[in-house]
């Protein structure tokens, strides 16, 4: 009887010490993945909610940008780390959705890896066009291209902006060849340049960049008007029915993370999220915050992967 003694008090120390686990951390500065290269949504919005955080996290946060192969090399790296609460991720729909369906040899799962901590939000994509293309509507762009040789968009293999770029193409019949890219930084000098004749990209990387002047942004492909975006019409709206392609960002720990701390990080970010200089800012990038509950997001994860696999069947897009 006395090991079972034993046992009940070493359970009991457990309970009683878990919630202090989460009270006393983090000890250490907090590694922060964003699985593209620098200068892109998940960069911004990455730098935006830590710069809040690092008020709530005072060991500090370390941004670490992994780019490469559609955002897998680092989310697998984020999986692969281990599980104490001091590497976290921002994730999108492609690297811990559909990536899964494109890749069936995908070094981590989507799903199994992680553990969801908040569903930071949804960004739908802007049709961003050079501004050197006499086109103004999404109409006016596919009469254009079609009077053309063939033309070139830009996109990251396998993301939701190859989607709706292939969308788009199927649907009005277009000859246009995807020229791939790590990300949205690294495409846009060319759509500038006039090298690439349309690419869906972000909100949050599209308005600042067409409110510049630098590109023309035609249509955007929420279902509704996003409210950071409201005088840009919606792809429906253009002519386009049920062309509804919106993808969103959310914050990931390394399956196994204990749950008092998960729930510390979930609350701690979905708080960072509507602060209200927060709230400015993602006015401003086209960015239409949620916040959820870690048991929420993964419901509306998994939910997702079924929607995604209907798209990328539809489309036909391939990952080579």
């Amino acid at each position: 009887m006395l090991w079972i003694r034993g046992l009940i008090a070493i359970l009991g120390l457990v309970a009683v010490t878990t919630p202090v686990l989460a009270q006393d951390y983090p000890s250490r500065p907090i590694r922060w993945v964003v699985p593209f290269p620098p200068g892109g949504p998940t960069d911004t919005l990455s730098r935006i909610l830590a710069a809040k955080l690092g008020d709530v996290w005072k060991p500090g946060i370390v941004i670490e940008n992994k780019g490469g192969a559609a955002g897998a090399i680092g989310t697998e790296f984020a999986a692969k780390s281990a599980p104490d609460g001091y590497t976290i991720q921002l994730g999108t729909q492609s690297t811990n959705g559909s990536n899964k369906i494109f890749y069936p040899n995908l070094p981590y799962d989507p799903i199994t890896d992680f553990e969801p901590l908040t569903l930071l939000g949804t960004a739908c994509m802007a049709l961003v066009i050079p501004t050197s293309i006499p086109a103004n509507t999404a109409h006016e762009l596919v009469e254009w291209i079609k009077k053309q040789d063939g033309v070139s968009y830009a996109a990251a293999t396998g993301s939701s902006q190859h989607i709706a770029a292939e969308l788009m193409v199927k649907r009005a019949g277009l000859k246009a060849t995807l020229v791939p890219y790590r990300g949205s930084a690294q495409a846009q000098p060319d759509l500038i340049a006039g090298r690439l004749a349309f690419m869906f990209d972000n909100l949050p990387s599209a308005l600042p960049q067409a409110r510049a002047g630098r590109v023309k942004a035609l249509a955007q492909t929420c279902k509704t008007r996003s409210p950071s975006a409201a005088d840009l019409p919606t792809m429906v709206e253009a002519g386009f029915a049920d062309f509804v392609v919106d993808g969103w960002y959310g914050m990931f720990a390394p399956a196994k993370t204990p749950k008092p701390i998960v729930d510390k990080l979930s609350a701690d970010i979905n708080k960072a999220l509507k602060d209200p200089d927060s709230l400015e800012k993602w006015k401003t990038l086209g960015f239409d915050p949620i916040g959820s509950t870690p048991a929420e997001f993964a419901r509306i994860q998994k939910d997702d992967l079924a929607y995604w696999k209907k798209m990328i069947e539809y489309t036909g897009v391939k990952v080579e």
